[in-house]
């Protein structure tokens, strides 16, 4: 990976979260393009102009000791975060480097073919606003290339070169335009495939996000677009739980014992939902609500719902047997016709509305502790399956009088799981 390659942290770099992984990659890229050229500076311009200095005795190879210098001071700056200084600095050198071969040794040695990098790389290594730094670089790099080609054809090189090491020359300067045009379009790879590795991984997680605050089927719409969500099913079954004598307990009690609590068990009603393929719809408090048949189609959904009441008494039975204080549910069922929907501008919220909501909510709070309580539209769908005392009538507020029932526990009765998938 391209920061694998030259390690340590620069200003972009330094514990910095403001500092954005584009920034960071683009001063990673100015980095290698600056490292690259000088080692070409080196490899190519320096140990050859070294060579034919001792035919020629030229002292040009003196400066570009002095450009290599520069390069990798050009380096350091950016390193460090001074961007601007470092890329004049870097550019600057560049520019001399591409005019003192010209003006020493002529048009024979192909110098020229530098400008093509000189013209076509400077966007990217520069961010979209940094327009006035783009606009130097290109001055710097314009009049270089226009004072540079005047005095070639208005003055004799300065070291006259025989036809075989011109032609020599030349070649090293095709060839390191090659090196170095392959190496940016290298590095501008890596970068692109690190852009779309963290983008495949950002949208994964928002994804990730959606999937735990909306059903899976609700997120794939919110991901198209879709407005608004909203449905309304003919047949769904609504459970409501609710922890009694919570809010004294919570008064009680430290803060971190109340969440824990709480914590334990909507992480097992949870995983308890999943299971049996019906849908979380919120918590309110210490209150849990689920419903079955939403948002995908449940043939069962009321039996499911039945067997996840009971699943969750047991569970927490189970929790009590630890403390010193008992933990009961409330817990109320119905089943009818909904209106389903996501609501929200920056929270989404996936919830449901209408008489069937209200009236699992009445259940819960007309229940008995450790009881199921249910309407005769759910127990109508239950069946056999599930037996059932008859508690009559019962006042529920908002709602007049309702015959409800209590579901008895049997041992089969919170076993009926949905196979997972």
């Amino acid at each position: 990976m391209i920061h694998d390659l030259f390690p340590g942290k620069g200003a972009a770099e330094a514990g910095d979260d403001a500092a954005s992984d584009r920034e960071r990659d683009r001063q990673r890229a100015y980095s290698i393009t600056t490292w690259l050229f000088a080692c070409l500076a080196v490899v190519e311009v320096g140990l050859g102009l070294a060579f034919y200095t001792q035919i020629h005795g030229s002292p040009v190879s003196g400066l570009f000791i002095v450009f290599v210098a520069l390069l990798l001071a050009s380096a350091y700056l950016n390193r460090r975060g001074f961007r601007v200084p470092s890329a004049m600095v870097g550019v600057s050198t560049a520019a001399a480097s591409y005019a003192v071969p010209c003006v020493m040794f002529g048009p024979s040695i192909g110098a020229e073919v530098w400008i093509v990098p000189m013209l076509a790389f400077p966007p990217l290594l520069t961010a979209p606003d940094e327009k006035r730094l783009l606009i130097a670089v290109y001055t710097v790099f314009g009049v270089t290339f226009v004072v540079t080609q005047s005095m070639v054809h208005m003055m004799p090189p300065q070291v006259r070169l025989d036809a075989r090491d011109a032609e020599l020359i030349r070649m090293a300067n095709l060839a390191g335009v090659a090196v170095f045009s392959t190496g940016i379009i290298y590095i501008y790879r890596q970068i692109i495939r690190r852009a779309e590795t963290r983008l495949a991984r950002e949208r994964e997680r928002s994804e990730r996000l959606l999937a735990n605050i909306l059903p899976r089927a609700i997120s794939t719409r919110l991901s198209r677009d879709e407005h608004p969500i909203a449905d309304q099913f003919e047949d769904v079954t609504v459970l409501f739980a609710d922890v009694v004598g919570f809010t004294p307990f919570a008064a009680s009690r430290r803060p971190a014992e109340v969440v824990n609590l709480l914590n334990e068990m909507f992480f097992a009603f949870d995983d308890m939902v999943e299971r049996r393929g019906l849908e979380k719809i919120k918590t309110i408090g210490d209150a849990y609500m689920v419903a079955g048949g939403v948002p995908s189609g449940l043939t069962d959904h009321a039996a499911q719902v039945a067997g996840l009441a009971f699943e969750m008494l047991a569970f927490v039975a189970a929790l009590s047997r630890d403390r010193p204080e008992p933990i009961r549910l409330r817990i109320g069922i119905h089943s009818g016709q909904v209106v389903a929907g996501v609501i929200g501008k920056r929270k989404f919220s996936y919830d449901l509305w209408g008489d069937t909501v209200n009236t699992a909510a009445r259940l819960e709070s007309s229940s008995e502790p450790g009881r199921v309580h249910v309407s005769e539209e759910t127990r109508r769908r239950l069946g056999p399956a599930f037996p059932a005392s008859d508690r009559g009538s019962v006042a529920l507020k908002g709602l007049g009088s309702l015959r409800t029932y209590f579901l008895e526990a049997t041992e089969s009765a919170g076993a009926l799981t949905r196979p997972a998938g």
